[in-house]
């Protein structure tokens, strides 16, 4: 490999890896947060599953929409948009004052991260070939699969020797050193064949069907069945979810 692409190696492989780390790390220290932050809204368990799920639900379902983005406006551009966005999401995060400030900056840390995950595998699809892009990959590979084992680790090692703000704070040295790699030594690249027109509108759908039951059964237990608001969140999740193919199939984009 040449200087140019170990960095940009360096690059997708912190981004994505934090991104990967975070979800480990953050579920040991709920229990702490659950104990140190307070809710006017939820119940202790109920806003615990809305910090670990809120990430989940903009990261999956933002995932596609990101890549065309990326395509179309450029890897390069919207990777380091990710590595940027999930900085700040992260620290606002360690700063969070209450549950419900938590839940929101972890709904947009997870979108940030969207950005991140498919830019690093299409970073790699065009700066590499032939022998050398499957080796790229299989360190991609290699590196995402040891932070989901060092995670536990590196987790409870934070959140019982510092603070569960520590689970937030360790991602900011590793993210600058990625979005300064990414900046000056990643090609940026697009795909010239790409559409202008993204598909919005399903991607709204999949998070109302993700988060609609979601939301829906987590607040229902919770309450017993008795919330109005958790029937309708289901509704809402499960109309979305019954939609969704029969939008896909007259979507042009």
């Amino acid at each position: 490999m040449t200087r140019q692409q170990r960095w940009t190696m360096v690059a997708v492989i912190l981004g994505s890896a934090i991104v990967f780390l975070d979800t480990s790390v953050v579920n040991l220290a709920l229990p702490q947060i659950g104990e140190e932050l307070d809710s006017s809204l939820f119940g202790r368990l109920e806003a615990q599953s809305y910090v670990a799920y809120g990430y989940f639900l903009t990261l999956s379902s933002l995932l596609i929409l990101a890549g065309a983005l990326a395509d179309f406006h450029g890897r390069r551009r919207l990777f380091s948009i990710g590595l940027a966005g999930f900085l700040a999401t992260s620290v606002l995060c360690g700063l969070a004052w209450n549950m419900e400030a938590l839940i929101a900056f972890r709904l947009l840390q997870g979108a940030a991260g969207a950005l991140v995950v498919p830019g690093s595998l299409a970073i790699i699809t065009a700066s590499f070939e032939g022998e050398t892009r499957g080796r790229a990959f299989g360190i991609w590979a290699g590196a995402s699969a040891a932070t989901s084992i060092i995670g536990p680790f590196v987790g409870g090692l934070l959140v019982d020797t510092v603070s569960w703000r520590a689970a937030f704070f360790i991602n900011v040295p590793f993210l600058i050193v990625a979005y300064l790699a990414a900046v000056r030594f990643v090609p940026e690249t697009r795909d010239e064949e790409a559409s202008r027109h993204f598909d919005w509108l399903g991607s709204l759908v999949v998070v109302l069907a993700v988060g609609g039951l979601a939301f829906g059964t987590i607040r229902g237990q919770q309450l017993n069945w008795e919330a109005p608001e958790a029937w309708v969140a289901l509704a809402v999740g499960g109309a979305a979810l019954v939609l969704f193919p029969f939008l896909m199939v007259r979507r042009e984009h």
